[in-house]
């Protein structure tokens, strides 16, 4: 049996884009890979449960420290792309 998907809403500036992932890191890695050296710029809309608490919109590009800390801390995020590289690549081919 397929894996249920979690459709997320994030956007930048006013354009807004969605994508499929198993969980909420999985998905945030996605649009991280999705806006480069721009995802200080991303702000996360839905599902407005799962990502109330995470967002990491920095308009002054400072955001690595904020994105490990959503991670689980310090290096957490390196560490998770390295081990979900085809779950991250799976969501990212969602992105619409």
């Amino acid at each position: 049996m397929k894996e249920e998907l979690i459709k997320f809403q994030y956007g930048v500036m006013s354009t807004k884009y969605a994508l499929e992932a198993k969980n909420k890191l999985t998905a945030y890695a996605a649009m991280i890979c999705n806006f480069g050296n721009n995802n200080h710029l991303i702000a996360l809309y839905e599902p407005k449960e799962i990502v109330k608490d995470d967002q990491w919109i920095n308009l002054n590009g400072k955001v690595s420290d904020r994105i490990d800390e959503v991670f689980g801390g310090e290096g957490a995020f390196d560490k998770y792309v390295e081990e979900h590289i085809d779950e991250i690549k799976e969501a990212y081919e969602t992105i619409f």
